[in-house]
């Protein structure tokens, strides 16, 4: 490892700190173009540019193993820097503006597919809804016809044999009072049956 680099030797990475700066300016610029494909906010934002930041150091820091064996020299950074903001000031405005376009483009043109390819999926929706309401309402008045009819189909309960008018008091004792009315009642019934006789 030779600590004295010759002069065109320090020319030579300088010139190739300049290119790799100026691909990591293109690079900045898909990246942006993604980011706003997908949201355009001030958090997307700043993650997109801590994305970008954590990712251009992983790339200089192989660049400077490729080139300088590892050594970090001030002049390197400074090529990559200078050749990053040479890019962003020049072709990156024209750049910048052509990738603004094409997010507009594909926007809108994702935005048409969307209602297209949506539009199917709403008309089933819609029919399914429909459809579901319609035999919840043919149901519903079935269960209700059904209810009606158990009411018909059911006995008179006056007719039926059960001590209605019987009231029981604790330990199962009846009370007089219903007694008397337990007669009354039986002996009202005989006297229909006979006078139909």
């Amino acid at each position: 490892m030779t600590y004295l680099v010759s002069l065109p030797e320090q020319l030579g990475t300088f010139a190739y700190a300049l290119g790799f700066g100026f691909f990591l300016g293109i690079f900045y610029d898909l990246f942006r173009a993604v980011r706003m494909l997908f949201s355009n906010g001030k958090k997307a934002f700043f993650a997109a540019d801590v994305l970008f930041a954590l990712f251009a150091a992983f790339l200089t820091f192989l660049f400077t193993l490729t080139v300088t064996s590892g050594s970090i020299r001030g002049y390197v950074l400074f090529g990559e820097a200078l050749g990053f903001f040479v890019y962003y000031f020049s072709l990156g405005v024209l750049f910048s503006r052509f990738f603004d376009k094409l997010v507009a483009f594909f926007r809108g043109f994702s935005l048409r597919v969307y209602r297209v390819v949506r539009l199917p999926f709403l008309r089933f929706g819609k029919w399914f809804a429909d459809f579901f309401k319609k035999n919840v309402q043919k149901a519903q008045k079935k269960a209700d016809f059904s209810v009606k009819k158990s009411k018909i189909l059911l006995k008179n309960t006056n007719d039926l044999l059960y001590n209605q008018h019987v009231k029981l008091y604790s330990r199962g004792k009846r009370s007089r009072k219903d007694e008397r009315e337990v007669r009354v009642h039986a002996s009202q019934k005989e006297k229909k049956k006979n006078t139909k006789a």
